[in-house]
Formats: structure tokens, sequence, C-alpha cells
């Protein structure tokens, strides 16, 4: 909260010394609407059903296995080696299940944090593009206003160098994996 205040004592400060030239850039809004917020959420997304399903097929296992070991009629069916295999097997299962949400859980935040970092790198990167090719004195974050008016916000303009930008690292990627790999016969 110090730093928000400081930053803005210092921004009309320096509004005193000469006119800034400032926007605003919506963070949520170009990691929406970017390709590589797009992709990067894709990406989450495939992994986070990918663990929900592991995690799915493991508690229906347990659910199934704890059906069982509530039906009495059942039970009285089994030896009494079986209920203990039966019970062992499902204590077992039950703390597999839960190591595998805790690491589910880590993974996940893991995941998220470096989505975010990447995001952050990449608005950060086409801000100050975005300054240098604009002249543009200050770049602020939408989030950590209370009011900007609407026409200081290059959202927009943030999102096209954004895509500008993922489409040459797709670019240089595909002609550095093309390198590697030898044309037939030599």
């Amino acid at each position: 909260m110090l730093k928000h205040v400081i930053l803005l004592l210092a921004t009309a400060f320096a509004l005193e010394a000469k006119d800034l030239k400032t926007g605003v850039v919506d963070l949520k809004y170009c990691v929406e609407n970017s390709k590589l917020g797009k992709k990067e959420q894709e990406g989450f997304d495939a992994m986070r059903k990918q663990m929900e399903t592991v995690l799915g097929e493991k508690e229906k296992v347990l659910t199934d296995m704890n059906t069982k070991l509530n039906d009495a009629d059942y039970l009285d069916s089994l030896t009494l080696e079986a209920e203990t295999e039966l019970k062992r097997k499902f204590r077992t299962l039950g703390q597999e299940f839960g190591g595998l949400q805790q690491q589910y859980v880590q993974i996940m935040q893991q995941a998220n944090f470096k989505l975010v970092q990447a995001l952050t790198d990449a608005v950060t990167n086409a801000s100050e593009k975005l300054a240098k090719d604009k002249g543009y004195d200050l770049l602020q974050n939408s989030e950590t206003l209370f009011y900007s008016n609407p026409d200081l916000d290059v959202s927009a303009e943030i999102v096209k160098l954004m895509d500008i930008a993922w489409e040459q690292k797709q670019k240089e990627d595909s002609a550095s994996t093309l390198k590697g790999v030898a044309p037939a016969g030599k």
C-alpha cells in the first residue's frame, strides 16, 4: 500500500515538472486475449484435466471399496483373510489418494506460478517496447489503480505486441527444430 502511495506521489510530483505520457495496462485482458495467454491456459487446463482424471479414477476405486466395506452381506461372504486384505488395500489406496491430492495441489500451484510469471514477463516486455516506440513515460497495471480514464488503456496494443513476439518465438523454435533434423541422405 505504501509503495502505491509513493508511486502516486512521485507521479503527481513528476506531472508538475513535465507532462508525462501515461498509459494503463489491464493484465487480465492481456492474458485472456493474447495468443500466449490462450496457449498457456490451454496447457494448464489440459494438465488440470489429466490430473483430475487420475484422481477421479482412484476416487472411484476408493468409493467402490468403501461401499463393499459398508455392506454387511458382502463382508459376510468373505473369509477373514479376504476381509483383512480388502481393508488393508482400502487404507493403502486411501493413503495413495491423499498423497496424489497433495501432489496435484503442488503441481497446479507450480504450474500456475510458472504461467503467471511467463505472462507477466511477456506483458512487461511488450510494455517496455510500447513505451519506447510510442514515447510513454509510465505504463501502470490497472489492478493497482482506483480509477483511470478509459482513453489511457493500451491493453489492446500490448496484446498485439505480445502476439507478434509469440509468433516470432514460434518461428524461431520451428527453425531451430528444423536445424536439428538432418536432411535425408546426408
